[in-house]
């Protein structure tokens, strides 16, 4: 019940309570006069009805203002106390509450302010010696973190049910979860939406039967095709409980496309060199029959004959030398060549002729726009054999480095000062293991070279009596992005990053509709656009950003943020408002193509958002042009405020921010409005709990019914 119908309440109880006793008191009177006395009483109440009327308003109002200050002392004040200190005991501990109403209260205030204080010293040395017992443990998942986070192999952890709990950077970036806006990879996502789900059902009844025999499953190695058209070499292991029963699976993925289509190109070859060769042979063994069943053939049948082998051998030749030359490069292709900034390799360089072989080395900058795809370590190994048998046979102690790009390859550089190499001594050295000391690796030079698809030759400058090593290696097809600098509001409030969650090997209630759901265990997509104006009839989304919230974890490194060529001019007003000017859009994609990607992001989650209904009608509105319609039940921060906290009139997002605790960073950026969002329905969620409101069902039907529930109701009514 509201304080404003309790008080009309009041105020007309204790109202019809005095009238009640003024009638029992006309009552008693009328009954004791004698009937002239009784009439001419009747006959002035009836002359003075108006100043009687006007007497009970005055009395009326005059009641109302004792009964309004009452509540406001007595009433409003305890209410206010009670939801206040609920907010410090959930919510935010650091909440004060403000001095304020009768003595009796104001005493009650610094009493309840004097136990947060102790409350929160309190929780702050349990917290404390909880991370003191737990640092063993916090180290490990930190180790965790870092060797996932590091390792080049793509590596998921999935449940029995398909429910993705640890996936690492290679895993995401193989299957474009940064590349394809929306991803496909997340905590608590499935894994059915990367691979077949007969494959997966498939590796865990051969990993089950191996773990009911013997205890003992083996991996189970499968090849599949990705969602994203990649074909993956998967590796399978069983994960297994205290009492040996399969729980999941670590998954390993390896891109093998490429490889599996230079087989292809391999097999064609050999088909083709078979096909092609068996002609020629069948030419020349029919011609040299010829010659030998007839030997008393005449001249010019001989030489007919001899030019018809010739001929025939000499384009047999060209197709093995051709067939060779292209099996050679898919022999190339085989070896693992990896992207590296050339300033790297030239300090890897540096750093093993000074440390391994006691000789001077210089390196030139080569700068941070030079990458290559080189091997760096058997490179490294060819370069310091070089200077290795300089330095014995020439006795050669200072070398330079130098790297530069020359066209599509770049030119290393391994200087001194000194006489020239001549060739034959290089072929000889570059045709030796690369062995020194009973170190290094039993290719030799050639090999390297050839692996990287270059050449090698010695050069030298008379004048100068200077000399140089050269080789060619190749440049990187495309330069790797930079890892972006996390913004402001990305900085995890843990140390480790979040793309682990082994709380989601509890089985969910996949039987439970989306009402009947706890709030705590469901998923949430938080989310909030930028757009060039106010009127979603005409106006275009600029910016998405959105945020995942997986087990009451906010997961900040599971974002979407993507700005939008809205194909119209963004008002002087809106740009004001998130920055976000025209310049700034000119050939991102448009709406069409982030708006499906947005609702994979999305896919099996609540949408969260404050004033969601805004947001919710530009997207309702492009249905139509996209194909895609958000179907999955939605929450308004706004409209949950008013439920939590209905004695505030301020529901903006920086007040709800404030009085919950929550810093408010980005403001205005669609992300860092989602993140804000976020963090706020977090909190709001603790609050909601303590007033009874655990299930989804419960939070829409709540939200339905404050005053602020100006939205349709079939926005709350999607399932």
């Amino acid at each position: 019940m509201s304080v404003k119908l309790k008080f009309v309440l009041a105020l007309a109880g204790l109202f019809v309570y005095v009238l009640a006793g003024l009638a029992a008191l006309w009552a008693a009177i009328a009954s004791d006069l004698r009937p002239d006395d009784r009439s001419v009483f009747e006959r002035v109440l009836r002359d003075e009805a108006g100043l009687a009327v006007f007497l009970g308003l005055l009395f009326l109002l005059g009641l109302g203002l004792v009964v309004g200050a009452f509540f406001r002392l007595y009433v409003l004040p305890p209410a206010r106390l009670a939801r206040e200190t609920r907010l410090i005991a959930t919510a935010n501990p650091g909440h004060r509450i403000e001095a304020g109403g009768p003595a009796e209260l104001s005493r009650v205030v610094e009493a309840v302010n004097e136990l947060a204080d102790r409350s929160q010293t309190a929780q702050e040395d349990v917290g404390g010696q909880i991370a003191s017992a737990r640092a063993d443990v916090e180290q490990e998942r930190n180790r965790l973190a870092a060797l996932m986070s590091e390792l080049t192999l793509a590596v998921l952890v999935c449940s029995v049910e398909g429910r993705i709990l640890l996936y690492n950077g290679a895993a995401r970036q193989l299957l474009g979860g940064e590349e394809r806006a929306g991803g496909l990879v997340g905590l608590g996502r499935s894994v059915f939406g990367i691979l077949d789900r007969g494959l997966v059902a498939h590796a865990f009844e051969r990993l089950g039967h191996g773990a009911e025999g013997d205890g003992a499953a083996p991996a189970v190695h499968l090849t599949a095709t990705a969602a994203g058209g990649q074909l993956v070499r998967v590796g399978a292991a069983p994960v297994l409980d205290r009492d040996e029963k399969l729980t999941g699976l670590v998954l390993t993925l390896e891109d093998v496309s490429r490889r599996a289509e230079a087989g292809a190109r391999r097999d064609a070859l050999l088909r083709s060199l078979t096909e092609g060769t068996r002609a020629s042979v069948g030419t020349i063994r029919a011609a040299v029959e010829s010659m030998l069943d007839y030997p008393e053939m005449d001249s010019a049948d001989r030489q007919r004959f001899t030019a018809i082998i010739r001929d025939e051998a000499v384009g047999l030749s060209d197709q093995v030398e051709e067939a060779q030359r292209e099996s050679a490069g898919y022999l190339r292709s085989q070896w693992r060549l990896e992207d590296m900034l050339g300033r790297d390799l030239l300090a890897a360089l540096q750093r093993s002729l000074e440390s391994e072989l006691g000789v001077e080395a210089s390196a030139e900058d080569a700068g941070d726009d030079l990458w290559l795809k080189v091997d760096s370590h058997a490179l490294v190994q060819g370069v310091a054999y070089l200077a290795s048998r300089l330095r014995d046979d020439a006795g050669i102690a200072r070398f330079s480095l130098h790297l530069r790009e020359a066209g599509r390859h770049a030119r290393l550089d391994l200087s001194w000062a000194g006489e020239q190499l001549d060739e034959e001594t290089l072929r000889a050295w570059a045709g030796q293991p690369l062995q020194r000391d009973g170190g290094g690796i039993s290719a030799t030079l050639k090999d390297v070279v050839e692996r990287h698809g270059g050449e090698l030759w010695c050069q030298g400058d008379a004048a100068a009596r200077t000399a140089y090593v050269r080789l060619l290696l190749p440049i990187a097809d495309t330069v790797p992005a930079a890892r972006p600098e996390p913004r402001p509001w990305h900085t995890p409030a843990q140390s480790r990053p979040e793309f682990y969650d082994f709380d989601l090997f509890r089985p969910a209630e996949h039987g439970a509709e989306w009402d009947e759901r706890s709030l705590d265990e469901l998923a949430y997509t938080v989310f909030d656009t930028e757009t060039t104006g106010l009127d979603p009839s005409v106006d275009e989304v600029v910016s998405f950003g959105a945020v995942r919230i997986v087990n009451g974890r906010l997961l900040r490194q599971e974002t979407l943020d993507q700005l939008v060529d809205p194909g119209r001019p963004i008002s002087a007003a809106s740009v004001g408002v998130h920055g976000i000017s025209a310049e700034l859009v000119q050939g991102e994609p448009t709406i069409e193509e982030v708006l499906p990607a947005f609702a994979r992001f999305c896919d099996d989650t609540v949408l969260v958002g404050h004033n969601v209904a805004f947001d919710m009608r530009f997207l309702e509105l492009k249905e139509e042009r996209t194909g895609v319609r958000l179907t999955q039940p939605v929450l308004d921060t706004l409209l949950l405020s008013a439920v939590v906290e209905p004695e505030h009139e301020d529901h903006s997002l920086e007040a709800m921010a404030a009085r919950l605790g929550v810093s408010v960073i980005g403001r205005h950026t669609a992300l860092g409005d989602a993140i804000l969002t976020g963090e706020v329905f977090l909190k709001q969620v603790r609050l909601l709990a303590t007033q009874g409101v655990v299930t989804l069902g419960d939070a829409r039907e709540a939200a339905r019914r404050t005053y602020l529930a100006r939205m349709s109701d079939s926005l709350y009514s999607r399932a």
